[in-house]
Parts: structure tokens; C-alpha cells; sequence
């Protein structure tokens, strides 16, 4: 996939899945999204600078009613989450609204032929580390998400790639820093020494952002029965320290769940 190079302010329009663009942080790019599944079309503009603001609709083309549950809203959902991580933008002035998960059927709700749904959402180029604390978010690829879940299961899912540049410090380490100070711990390097010498194919995951920690997955796939060894380290976000390992056991087909 090629990439592009970005002149300052810049007006770039994209169409489709799969298209790939890079943003400095301070320069201006604009980009237009379209997706269609399952009879609903999906349409995105998305506005690159200092903050990330997505203007996005969603209009049900399939000639049906569509079901889904509207008890926390209308499940029209927006993210943008970094390509090999569980770590999301926070939007401006983001708020938290409580909201039970459950069902109720007073709380279905009816997307007639033809109806649309808008929403509008900006992004800061920063991440969560703690409850009470945020930092700039790390360079690379990001996936800008959309969902729309319905009553019957049935969700429709996209995802447009662009790559972020940062012009700030490195508050916290890079997922690939996590990863080699965890290969550096002597448990972990122990780990790995036993499940080579089985000359077993070793993979990592996609790391996850919490609490001030970054958690580091890899794991190990037996070739003689359905199972796969994993080691979970969970890390100091910005020193590094180890702060807990943990062995599980699971199937081939458990990981597949976690991998998706």
C-alpha cells in the first residue's frame, strides 16, 4: 500500500475501505468514508488536525425495519484505537453516562426504510493512563471504527487505517518497548527458553493500555494437541516495571475469541 506525503493543509479525499494516510500533528486533512453492509450504507467525514472530528451517518437501504436496542442510545458506535493495541483516543470534553446493559423490550426501537442516523464526535491525540490522568497518544496506525449493532446479533463493523504522527515527547513507552522489556524479565525470558527448545511457533497479541499499565500477551500453539500456553506480564506504563505474569492454558478456538 503506498503512502502518500502530506503537503501542510493539504485537502485529501478517500472512498472506500482500505485506504491509508498519514497525519503530522498540526496539519490539516480531510478525509470521506463510505461502507455498506447488510443493507445499511455508512458515511464518514473525517477532519485530521490537532483533534480528530468525525462527522459520520448511517441510513438503512435495506427496504426493511431494522430492530435494535435503543437503551443506551442509538448503538451507532465511533472510535479510533491504535492498530496493534487496546488503547483509544478520548474524545473532548468526554463525559461518562451510566447506562445498565440489559434487556428490556420496552426498549426496542424501529429504523424505518430509508432513515438515517447521525453523529458527530472529535477525538483528542490523547489516551487514558489513569482515571484521573491522560497522556499524548503514541505515533503509528489507528483504526477509526464504526459499529451499529442490531436486536438479532447481527452488527455491521468497519474500519478506515491512518496513521498518526506526534510531535510531543513519549510519555509512556511504545507497545514494542513493553514488549522487549517483558522478553528482558527472567521469568518471562524462562517462558520463552522452554516453549523454544518444544520448538513451538510463539506469536504476541495486541497489547492492552489500563490503569497506568501496559499488559503484554504472547503465546505458544502445541502441535500435538488443541492447546496454546499463554503469559500475560502486566507493566508500569512508563518505568517499565514488572507489576504481575500470569500462565494460562487455553484452546485454539478460545484464542481465536481473544484475537478478535
Amino acid at each position: 500500500m503506498k503512502k502518500f506525503v502530506l503537503i501542510l493543509f493539504l485537502i485529501l479525499t478517500v472512498t472506500g475501505c482500505g485506504a491509508n494516510r498519514q497525519s503530522a500533528y498540526g496539519e490539516q486533512e480531510t478525509l470521506t468514508y463510505d461502507y455498506n453492509q447488510n443493507g445499511l450504507a455508512i458515511k464518514a467525514n473525517i477532519k485530521v488536525g490537532k483533534n480528530i472530528k468525525v462527522d459520520a451517518s448511517i441510513t438503512n437501504n435495506s427496504g426493511k425495519t431494522i430492530i435494535y436496542n435503543g437503551r443506551c442510545g442509538i448503538p451507532f458506535g465511533i472510535s479510533v484505537k491504535k492498530e496493534d493495541a487496546h488503547s483509544h483516543l478520548i474524545t473532548r470534553d468526554e463525559k461518562e453516562v451510566g447506562c445498565d446493559d440489559m434487556f428490556d423490550p420496552n426498549d426496542l426501537r424501529e429504523m424505518e426504510p430509508n432513515e438515517t442516523f447521525e453523529k458527530e464526535i472529535t477525538f483528542k491525540r490523547e489516551v487514558s493512563l489513569t482515571n484521573g490522568r491522560t497522556v499524548s497518544a503514541l505515533s503509528g496506525m489507528y483504526e477509526v471504527s464504526f459499529s451499529f449493532q442490531m436486536h438479532d446479533n447481527e452488527r455491521v463493523f468497519s474500519s478506515l487505517p491512518l496513521e498518526l504522527m506526534m510531535d510531543k515527547d513519549l510519555e509512556i513507552m511504545t507497545v514494542d518497548q513493553a514488549k522487549d522489556f517483558a522478553k528482558e524479565n527472567i521469568e518471562v525470558m524462562k517462558w520463552f527458553d522452554e516453549h523454544e527448545k518444544e520448538d513451538m511457533f510463539i506469536e504476541s497479541e495486541d497489547a492492552i493500555l489500563s490503569d497506568g499499565m501496559w499488559t503484554v500477551m504472547f503465546y505458544a500453539i502445541h502441535k500435538d494437541k488443541d492447546g496454546v500456553d499463554r503469559i500475560i506480564i502486566n507493566m508500569d506504563a512508563i518505568s517499565g516495571d514488572i507489576k504481575g505474569i500470569h500462565y494460562e492454558e487455553v484452546s485454539k478456538e478460545v484464542l481465536e475469541m481473544l484475537d478478535k
